[in-house]
């Protein structure tokens, strides 16, 4: 059954917003080169499987009009903004990181469909209007199939992984929606592990430690349940920014099927509720990130099953108040929160 999804998020301020992070350093080798690759060529590159749409950009979001206008860009001999793939550093195949819209716009109308319908140019000039690739003239099919649609290909070199994918999506992504860091993150690791993580932010039990029925329409709630893993996993060996330390965890967890996370996960949630069922988290009225990701990451670790004086005590002790109040995504912050909620959840 699917749930409502809202944009409704309103949590404690306890710790500064992404964009007033410190930096990570980047110790990237970038290679990127041009491809002047013609229409038919991406045709081709798509029916032959090459052509990676990541899950976040999957849906095509243009209307007729708009790709119809691109069709006649190329048929008028109009310049046309290039794409940008990345190469992978095994596979075949690109992931296609800017440009879905216009590769999928010129492979739909040189297939002759867009989605389940005919693909006929609407709102043109009346010489190409309400024609179908295959009515329009020979000279006009070979002039689009050989236009070009001018790629930039990115590849990295060094380090050994593909970890740059995320920054690269993130500094093309200027038009548009600005997408914050867990969309991103959904479009360059798509796999099984992001599967997983909606699964477990569908789970009842973690709506109800979220107090929020609706699911969120930026995916800040599945952020948190990506942010109380990673901590589970490595909280001793965590060091700021939080957005970097999460990025690596999940292109590390990519290809997890997420099935031991999630009855550990399940589990933990179902424990808090036990011991207190009403908004758990919600210290001072909103949701607190490090009560949460606190006291979630000793569960997972714990599998104990707090009693409700437990929680209780945690919540009144005084290291741990300041620990989940202000700066809550410091080092020094987050190992004092969880360290205190191990020692008082054993």
């Amino acid at each position: 059954m699917s749930q409502e999804i809202t944009n409704d998020w309103d949590v404690e301020k306890t710790e500064e917003g992404y964009n007033e992070e410190d930096s990570i350093p980047l110790k990237f080798e970038i290679l990127n080169y041009p491809a002047d690759t013609t229409l038919k060529g991406y045709r081709q590159q798509s029916e032959d499987g090459l052509l990676e749409v990541p899950t976040f950009q999957r849906n095509f979001v243009w209307d007729q009009v708009k790709a119809s206008k691109l069709i006649e860009s190329f048929l008028i001999g109009l310049p046309v903004p290039g794409v940008f793939l990345y190469k992978p550093r095994s596979g075949t195949g690109y992931q296609v990181i800017d440009g879905h819209q216009r590769i999928t716009s010129v492979v739909s109308y040189l297939k002759g469909l867009i989605g389940e319908k005919k693909f006929r140019l609407k709102g043109v000039s009346d010489h190409w209007n309400n024609k179908s690739f295959d009515e329009l003239s020979e000279e006009d099919q070979f002039k689009l199939e050989q236009s070009v649609m001018r790629a930039t290909i990115i590849q990295q070199l060094d380090p050994q992984d593909n970890k740059s994918i995320y920054m690269i999506f993130e500094r093309l992504n200027t038009g548009g929606m600005n997408l914050n860091p867990m969309e991103v993150r959904r479009c360059v690791y798509h796999g099984s592990f992001i599967s997983a993580l909606d699964e477990m932010n569908a789970m009842p039990s973690w709506r109800k430690c979220l107090g929020k029925a609706s699911l969120d329409k930026r995916f800040r709630d599945v952020e948190l349940v990506l942010r109380v893993l990673a901590l589970s996993q490595s909280w001793q060996e965590y060091e700021k920014p939080m957005k970097g330390f999460l990025s690596d965890f999940l292109a590390d967890s990519r290809d997890n099927d997420g099935e031991g996370w999630k009855i550990a996960f399940g589990a933990a949630c179902d424990a808090v509720l036990a011991a207190k069922p009403d908004r758990p988290f919600h210290l001072r009225g909103k949701l607190n990130y490090g009560a949460l990701d606190a006291v979630l990451c000793a569960l997972i670790d714990l599998k104990t099953k707090p009693t409700p004086e437990q929680i209780e005590a945690l919540f009144k002790d005084a290291e741990f108040a300041a620990a989940t109040t202000a700066n809550t995504s410091d080092r020094s912050e987050v190992h004092k929160r969880i360290e205190k909620a191990i020692e008082y959840l054993s």
